[in-house]
């Protein structure tokens, strides 16, 4: 369930005169009680648990007005991780040169999963860094993406056949 397009603005517009930035945004039901999931940043600094109180309280007293959200419902506040997602052209500038998974549909609309480092990004394309080879992938075809920090003694960033062809089998 995603958030309605009225809520969602509201709520990037209180992050925005925080100082916050609205990474990503999830809305789940459970029985008559509604959870809207928030993961937050700032360009600063990593967010901390007091940024999570503050954006807690201040989103709280905005939203109880809403009437969108009928009912009672949970807020929940978070950073984004080590594996943030990258959801914005902005993001993957932000993050060049950081390692990156980018899942993605290639030109013969086949799903792909790239790992590598982030060479470039504008806004309607990046360019991923594969083993040494630059491919370049049209932001639309971005299924999902997240930085993919390397640990000591990790694989070497890869590139995964599409999906349907590894080890010969055909879906």
């Amino acid at each position: 369930m995603d958030l309605d397009g009225e809520l969602k603005s509201l709520i990037e517009r209180e992050l925005d005169a925080l100082g916050y930035e609205l990474v990503r945004a999830e809305a789940h039901s459970s029985g008559r009680r509604k959870t809207i999931r928030l993961f937050l940043d700032r360009a600063d600094q990593a967010v901390t648990i007091a940024d999570c109180v503050r954006v807690t309280k201040a989103l709280g007293l905005v939203l109880e007005g809403v009437e969108t959200l009928p009912g009672p419902y949970n807020l929940e506040i978070s950073s984004p991780g080590f594996n943030r997602p990258l959801t914005k052209p902005a993001h993957f500038a932000r993050f060049r040169g950081e390692s990156a998974r980018v899942e993605y549909f290639d030109a013969g609309g086949a799903k792909t999963t790239a790992i590598g480092g982030i060479v470039a990004a504008d806004e309607t394309s990046i360019t991923i860094s594969v083993d040494g080879v630059e491919r370049a992938i049209a932001f639309e075809s971005i299924v999902r993406a997240n930085l993919h920090p390397g640990a000591e003694g990790a694989p070497e960033p890869e590139c995964r056949e599409p999906r349907g062809e590894r080890r010969g089998k055909r879906l």
